[in-house]
């Protein structure tokens, strides 16, 4: 799952640097932390879908669906903080997420 995250983290880092290009260092921030926000929240999957080992298929799924929950828990959560608290800008930040989420997509096809 690292290596995932790290594919991830690398796509929003892209992302941030062209944004950079184009509007200044506090955008790329945000586009920066759009991307951590997905690659955490895969991270979190992750860790809960492997925590119980080789187990039966129903332990797995209910593994598989507490990640998920605990995935979007997160994405909601650190969404409102970047948004509403920090005061991130939006687009930046959503063109992050986007990346991180681009980044799985490469991370799934050339990564094993």
């Amino acid at each position: 799952m690292a290596r995932f995250a790290a594919v991830q983290l690398a796509a929003a880092l892209l992302m941030a640097l062209v944004i950079a290009g184009f509007s200044g260092g506090n955008a790329a921030v945000a586009a920066l932390a759009g991307g951590a926000v997905v690659a955490v929240g895969n991270l979190v999957f992750g860790w809960r879908l492997f925590s119980p080992g080789v187990a039966p298929a129903a332990r797995i799924a209910r593994a598989m669906w507490v990640g998920e929950g605990l995935k979007w828990i997160w994405v909601v959560l650190a969404v409102w903080l970047a948004l509403a608290v920090a005061g991130l800008a939006p687009l930046p930040f959503l063109l992050g997420m986007l990346a991180g989420q681009v980044g799985f997509w490469i991370g799934v096809a050339y990564l094993r």
